[in-house]
């Protein structure tokens, strides 16, 4: 029997038939010397593009011994775990990598190893776990895959199973982050340190390298904007980021080590896999970072003080620049409550559901510059007015979620003020965004635009006010950090709200291709009110959107009606039929 390669099948829906696909399969050769460039080079040579990953696919698992590297390379390039298929039979290696995080361990072992082995034969000079496939692995093995600096597999040598323990031992390595292991054969030399050569092939290495390729943004050619005049909005922020972390980490309970003052107990020992406040804390040009928390990047004052007591970067700013007393207790000066300034209009709160009213959601939110506890409420309408497919909001009492102060209603006789708050608003996710960015908040890039549909999808429009600056690197941030951290906002309580960070242009063509991200145009056509976008096939759902979502939030931004058809469509007849249909009609003449 000849030997099966392994393969990539690409699937899409027809443009016109969502119930029919086309599978586009990509040939990974054998033996290659490097595994993510051939990856990159098999599915650029098919005609697909990187934003082409976000179209459902399996990995066809071949019979070659390069199936758990190009399985990582695959992984890297696509963001997700990817189902498998050997000889047809499917495997949710995602469910197995959940599976092995899972796992329960026997703690931390009183000596870490450097190196050990999973499988294979007992090399003798390190730790050993057997691995059989149908046996459970013991606490204390997990323990030592979990928690070695450094791990060699040995898989077995089927290729199911191999897949299988691959994602498994993946999933109980990951601490915080992902630590995928060496592939190894079990007769490499005795490693002498963490960076000994020669241990296998790095399959971390392989998946992290793929990735850099996912995440390359395309260069904008950026125009320059003129700055906001006001930037009073964002001062308390900069005056919040200006302050010495070392005061914040000081006002948090948190200590510097003995021996190392640029290094400070962690505010968030729940954390951390031993659960301990060991000095892990980083300092650096007034930033933090803990490994064992797992940041990615270092976070200023505002955001370590939002990470660890799960409020807003408003109400974080207000807690180091205003606050001057113990977390939960009124300031001195504030005995009464409506004796105390208001927060201003457009300030991020995290609102608690109280009570849920025929008409409304009462709810209450911590004033964090004066330690009191303010009430407010969430009208219903707010929840539900939303477009047709998006799913409304169902709150419950004691949940908590994001809000924004729309406006403040003053005491009367019969009972105190309120702030009316709102979790549908534009503006919450252009704040949400700009607390994260650094540069919003000193003016050196500016949000142009808002267009929203709450609990689906965002586009912020960005532009820099100062040449050289890359408006869309800085508002995503290093890995994505400052997204993620503003969907975290917005999906509070249990949401899946996307946020995408756009290019401002004040050509309409470019602007339009780029309100139309993550897919990529091949031709269109403009005018003054409609406008209709080629696409590729492969493109074409991430064209249209969940419910036809992308192109209706491009065409807000833009002005125009938008219509995605397939590269080849004829595009002067396709708009002059799109303008007959969208044309008033003549009302009958009564």
């Amino acid at each position: 029997m000849a030997k099966r390669n392994s393969q990539i099948a690409v699937v899409w829906p027809e443009p016109m038939s969502p119930t029919r696909t086309n599978t586009l399969t990509v040939d990974l050769p054998p033996d290659p010397g490097d595994h993510v460039a051939a990856v990159i080079e098999a599915w650029t040579g098919r005609g697909l593009t990187i934003a082409d990953r976000r179209s459902r696919m399996s990995f066809v698992a071949g019979d070659d011994p390069d199936v758990i590297p190009y399985y990582a390379a695959v992984c890297g390039l696509v963001g997700r775990w990817v189902e498998a298929q050997v000889r047809g039979v499917p495997l949710d290696l995602g469910r197995t990598y959940d599976e092995g995080r899972g796992l329960t361990d026997a703690g931390r072992p009183a000596e870490i190893p450097t190196w050990a082995q999973v499988g294979g034969d007992d090399p003798g000079h390190l730790p050993h776990v057997p691995f059989d496939p149908e046996t459970r692995l013991s606490p204390e093995d997990v323990s030592l895959i979990r928690h070695a600096y450094r791990l060699r597999m040995v898989p077995p040598g089927r290729v199911k199973p191999a897949l299988l323990c691959f994602a498994l031992v993946s999933g109980i390595r990951h601490l915080g982050r992902e630590r995928l292991p060496f592939l190894s054969t079990g007769r490499e030399p005795e490693p002498l340190r963490k960076d000994s050569p020669g241990q296998g092939v790095d399959l971390h290495r392989i998946r992290s390298g793929a990735g850099t390729h996912r995440r390359l943004r395309q260069r904008h050619a950026y125009e320059v904007v003129e700055p906001v005049a006001d930037l009073t909005t964002y001062q308390k922020l900069a005056r919040a980021n200006a302050t010495p972390i070392e005061t914040v980490l000081s006002r948090l309970g948190c200590s510097a080590a003995a021996d190392d003052p640029t290094r400070w107990s962690c505010p968030r020992p729940g954390r951390h896999p031993f659960k301990d406040a060991r000095p892990s804390l980083e300092i650096r040009r007034n930033q933090a970072r803990c490994g064992f928390c797992g940041d990615r990047v270092r976070l200023t004052p505002t955001q370590l003080v939002a990470d660890t007591l799960r409020i807003t970067p408003d109400e974080a700013a207000s807690f180091i620049v205003d606050l001057k007393c113990v977390t939960g207790r009124p300031a001195l000066g504030y005995r009464q409550p409506n004796l105390a300034a208001p927060p201003r209009r457009g300030t991020l709160v995290t609102a608690y559901v109280s009570a849920s009213k025929p008409d409304r959601f009462d709810c209450v939110f911590h004033d964090a510059g004066v330690g009191y506890s303010r009430k407010a409420v969430i009208w219903r309408p707010d929840t539900a007015n939303l477009p047709e497919g998006v799913v409304p909001v169902r709150l419950r009492p004691g949940d908590v979620v994001t809000a924004l102060t729309v406006e403040f209603q003053p005491a009367t006789a019969g009972g105190p003020g309120r702030w009316l708050l709102s979790i549908t608003a534009s503006e919450l996710a252009e704040r949400a965004m700009a607390s994260q960015v650094q540069e919003i908040i000193d003016g050196r890039a500016v949000v142009t635009a808002v267009e929203r549909v709450m609990g689906a999808r965002t586009k912020v429009v960005v532009a820099p006010t100062k040449p050289h600056l890359d408006a869309v690197g800085a508002c995503v941030g290093v890995e994505n950090t400052h997204v993620d951290a503003a969907q975290r906002l917005l999906n509070r309580p249990a949401r899946t709200e996307r946020m995408e960070i756009i290019a401002y242009s004040s050509d309409l063509r470019t602007y339009l291709a780029n309100a139309l991200h993550p897919a990529e145009i091949v031709d269109m056509r403009v005018n003054d009110d409609n406008a209709v976008v080629a696409v590729t096939p492969q493109q074409f759902r991430n064209a249209v959107g969940e419910g036809g979502l992308n192109a209706q939030l491009a065409g807000w931004l833009t002005n125009r009606y938008v219509e995605v058809v397939v590269a080849g469509t004829d595009l002067d007849a396709a708009l002059a039929a799109l303008e007959e249909r969208r044309r008033p009609k003549d009302l009958p003449e009564t």
